[in-house]
């Protein structure tokens, strides 16, 4: 690859393929061999979305998870009045998703992060909320009321798991912009951001 033309141009392919199995990585990964940490990230990104597709009935077979799946979802925090919570990442799914990360001038790991509860939402500083915002056409109202709102915990992935799942704590959105590798523009926006709302 010689350009980010031609990277982008392969994400892109990958992510049209009718299917994003094992077979179609190892394929792609024999022939773009430089890209491997992008198309295993893209497939992990696809496949996570095709299994959040299934609705909780065919994802859950047993009545008694059904119902704990129930309870769990109503659980959820109420919103407040006149804000609505959305699912911010529905619309942002393959090809999408890299778009919006490089709108915000961000590596896709911290929207995953975001997204799957990695971080804790109320350490998301208003600047990056603001421009999450104004790129995705929500009202940051809406934004932030779904980020503390909505619950990030994926079930259903966790009853197809080998292992024992373990939920990982979330950690502040300053740690993990300070743990995550990128540019050194991207990371000083980033933490200018945090310093924003810290500043009396």
């Amino acid at each position: 690859m010689s350009n980010r033309t031609d990277k982008e141009h392969v994400l892109y392919e990958f992510a049209a393929e009718p299917a994003h199995d094992r077979d179609t990585l190892e394929r792609y990964l024999t022939r773009y061999p430089e890209l491997t940490e992008d198309l295993i990230d893209l497939s992990a990104e696809l496949r996570l979305n095709e299994t959040l597709e299934l609705k909780p009935a065919e994802a859950l077979p047993d009545p008694g998870l059904q119902a704990a799946w129930k309870q769990f979802l109503g659980s959820r925090p109420a919103k407040p009045p006149d804000v609505q919570v959305v699912d911010l990442f529905a619309p942002y799914k393959g090809p999408a998703f890299v778009a919006l990360a490089q709108a915000l001038k961000v590596p896709r790991s911290i929207l995953t992060a975001i997204r799957d509860g990695l971080v804790t939402p109320a350490s998301v500083p208003a600047g990056f909320l603001r421009r999450f915002a104004q790129a995705t056409a929500v009202p940051v109202e809406s934004v932030r009321a779904s980020l503390l709102g909505e619950s990030r915990v994926h079930a259903a992935l966790a009853f197809k798991s080998d292992t024992k799942p373990t939920q990982q704590t979330p950690i502040t959105f300053r740690a993990f912009v300070l743990k995550t590798p990128m540019p050194d523009d991207q990371r000083a926006l980033l933490l200018s951001e945090c310093d924003e709302d810290e500043r009396p």
